[in-house]
């Protein structure tokens, strides 16, 4: 029986330390889904930032824990896209499930913005990818804390005012 006891502690820690590091590769498998299929369809390569572990440390702790898994890459003269509906295809398809469209925006000049959204828990997440005239485009995954991302849109200026994000407080649905 004791060995019973202890096999079932095993997995069960196995579990518990083998299932968040999964689910946190995962969370990255979108952006890094987006980036190829990019650097595939429009034969570029896209410049990943330096030192980003850092700039999300720093991130993180000036946000007191409301932004995290921040990742960045960065493509420079991709004028292959002659389309930019297609690149909004390209990244729509190129997301796994759960992500919704959020806000597309496209100018007269060829500029497109995208963002798309994945609620997680107690966090959403943010897929942006920005595509200007000179043929550059950014695409950027970041998780936000939702609690203080709806205080954000409740009162951003209070919130940037007191530099809290509003951790305190309750904000109306």
């Amino acid at each position: 029986m004791a060995s019973l006891v202890a096999g079932v502690a095993l997995v069960v820690v196995t579990a518990a330390v083998v299932l968040p590091m999964t689910v946190r590769a995962a969370s990255g498998h979108d952006f890094d889904a987006v980036v190829f299929a990019v650097e595939q369809r429009y034969d570029a390569h896209a410049e990943r930032l330096p030192m980003m572990g850092f700039v999300n440390f720093c991130a993180w702790v000036a946000t007191g824990g409301g932004v995290k898994g921040m990742k960045i890459a960065e493509f420079d003269h991709l004028n292959k896209v002659s389309d930019t509906g297609e690149l909004e295809r390209l990244v729509g398809d190129s997301l796994g499930g759960g992500w919704e469209r959020f806000v597309v925006e496209r100018e007269r000049n060829g500029e497109v913005n995208i963002i798309y959204v994945q609620p997680n828990g107690s966090a959403m997440r943010m897929l942006i990818a920005d595509y200007d005239e000179h043929g550059e485009l950014d695409v950027v995954r970041i998780e936000v804390n939702a609690n203080r991302l709806k205080h954000w849109i409740h009162d951003p200026e209070g919130s940037a005012r007191r530099h809290d994000y509003g951790a305190n407080e309750k904000v109306p649905d």
